[in-house]
């Protein structure tokens, strides 16, 4: 079936000859090879990585581990065959997952996660929860971390969590089944006719602001300025509606066709939006792959502004300069500090959030140019959507702002056609802020991971349209190809009975009670952080003296000292 994920028998055929053991397979990870697993083969991807269209993050979190889920959910057939170019060897047959005889390939720890990168340690606190738990499993203190390749290679062996490797192999298999029958059933099908409605919906506000703001220049007045405003809403509304347009060509869900949903949402996210694509699909695909893992998913770091886990606070309100100072993001490459401003803002974050909400948009930008501009790969599309963005804020200063009469009607349309889209930043993290943000490790499969962490959106079909398909987050995160307008069937047929049959929990709640459940969680970190900040200033006053009980999660030194 054309566009359909890979199946049961990708990658089955020309098998390389060589046989590498996993003892091989973690001696050559050690020594710095970027070698991934899918099913039996080997993929060797040191070169690749640095030309993935999702990023060489999206690769790294998946060195030593069986990718077969989230390669054949992500990617087409052609693409699956194109994939077996890379392959260098293929696994043992004595370590292969053979359900049937009981054998389950046991994941290896990728490098990325213990806090590597280009054969060295990128920083002295990085992932020390992923150490400090290697530690505490395995009853062996860490004095010193080794700052370059190669690893010992019993490092890159997964410490025991209480995940049950059988059990995730099973509820793979039941996935991969699952997976096979929605691609029998024509679930990949395109159907362009969905996506006429969708442009004529936005060509239907584009001319409503248009025609509003030149009935607004020609009168005056209180009209005037109403009929302004109501164009910066409707320009705002088109903003909110092709930003969903821009995440599904992202996802390669619209033809199927990597180049030509890439040149579309390009146009749609830069020259319509003023948003980089190119860094939305480097995070984005790290976040479906990672998602909410405070130390890897860079959709939920956003410190100093909200932590939505006690794991981005440090043991101390005021660490000293040899402790972690806040949390390493493996994405950014950075300490997320708890710094003075978090110190503030997270106190009063479950106050703040829908006020920040409303002005988010300015931060997609912040993110994107500094993506772009900072870390993109020069090539054609970073060409391409350099001159996107140009084109978007000429047009807008040009075009928009400078022809209104006064700077605060200027600073009003820009404001409202800005505040009006702060819906879709809500919905955006509405699915994940108060979800399960436990590490489970590499031996959590990804249907279990993807269930656990995310949560959808009840609502009505006929507003659909609002959330973008956002809503059904559960179907899209475990099938991220699939047609938007293909996700309520999908879910209501499959993933929901999947989650019964399997005993998985399935979470859905309406958009405000939803919300409520973010603000709770926003306030529970926020109440820890105030507690945290009572025992520092207590302590600077002489009044306490002991250490202060550690947040449960918090970074902190514990068995792991930094190295020197």
């Amino acid at each position: 079936m054309p566009g359909s994920g890979g199946g049961p028998g990708a990658g089955a055929e020309a098998l390389p000859r060589r046989v590498l053991t996993r003892a091989q397979l973690a001696e050559r990870i050690a020594q710095g090879e970027v070698l991934v697993v899918h099913r039996r083969l080997i993929y060797k991807l040191d070169h690749w990585i640095h030309v993935h269209p999702g990023g060489d993050t999206a690769i790294l979190h998946f060195v030593g581990r069986d990718a077969k889920d989230e390669i054949e959910v992500y990617h087409s057939d052609e693409t699956i065959r194109m994939m077996r170019r890379f392959a260098i060897a293929r696994l043992a047959e004595e370590d292969a997952t053979d359900l049937a005889r009981g054998r389950v390939f046991r994941p290896l720890m990728p490098p990325i996660q213990l806090g590597y990168r280009h054969g060295v340690l990128d920083h002295p606190h990085a992932q020390l929860a992923a150490w400090e738990a290697h530690a505490a499993a395995t009853g062996k203190p860490i004095h010193s971390r080794v700052q370059t390749f190669p690893l010992p290679v019993d490092m890159l062996e997964p410490w025991p969590n209480g995940v049950k490797l059988e059990e995730q192999a099973r509820l793979s298999a039941a996935f991969e089944k699952m997976h096979a029958q929605i691609r029998a059933d024509g679930m990949y099908t395109l159907h362009p006719h969905h996506y006429v409605r969708e442009l004529s919906r936005y060509l239907s506000l584009a001319t409503s602001a248009y025609v509003l703001y030149q009935v607004a220049r020609r009168t005056t007045g209180a009209p005037s300025v109403a009929a302004y405003l109501v164009s910066a809403v409707s320009l705002g509304l088109l903003w909110h509606q092709v930003a969903f347009f821009a995440h599904d060509a992202g996802h390669t869900s619209i033809t199927h066709s990597h180049w030509l949903d890439r040149l579309m949402g390009v146009f749609v996210a830069s020259y319509v939006g003023g948003l980089s694509l190119l860094w939305w699909c480097d995070n984005h695909d790290v976040h479906h792959l990672v998602t909410n893992h405070p130390e890897h998913d860079p959709d939920i770091q956003h410190m100093p502004i909200f932590a939505i886990s006690p794991r981005f606070l440090p043991s101390k309100a005021r660490p000293a300069k040899h402790e972690p100072q806040g949390l390493w993001s493996s994405y950014y490459r950075r300490v997320m500090p708890f710094d003075a401003a978090a110190r503030f803002l997270l106190r009063h974050q479950h106050k703040l959030y829908f006020a920040i909400m409303a002005v988010a948009r300015f931060n997609l930008y912040a993110l994107s140019y500094s993506f772009l501009f900072l870390r993109a790969r020069r090539d054609r599309w970073f060409y391409l959507e350099a001159c996107g963005l140009v084109v978007f804020w000429y047009s807008l200063v040009r075009y928009v702002l400078a022809p209104l009469p006064s700077w605060p009607l200027r600073l009003a349309y820009l404001l409202v056609s800005h505040v009006v889209t702060s819906p879709l930043h809500v919905q955006i993290v509405l699915s994940h802020f108060a979800q399960d943000t436990t590490d489970l490790g590499p031996m959590e499969c990804f249907a279990a991971r993807q269930i656990r962490t995310t949560m959808d959106v009840q609502c009505p079909p006929s507003l659909d349209f609002v959330h973008g398909g956002l809503h059904m987050q559960v179907a899209h995160h475990l099938f991220p190809r699939l047609p938007r307008h293909n996700l309520r069937h999908v879910r209501d047929r499959y993933v929901v009975p999947f989650c019964e049959e399997h005993g998985l929990v399935y979470e859905e709640m309406r958009f405000v009670p939803g919300n409520g459940k973010v603000v709770a969680r926003l306030q529970e970190v926020a109440n820890q952080v105030r507690v945290l900040c009572c025992v520092a200033r207590a302590q600077a006053q002489g009044e306490l003296s002991t250490t202060p009980a550690r947040p449960t999660g918090a970074v902190g030194p514990s068995t792991v000292a930094p190295s020197m």
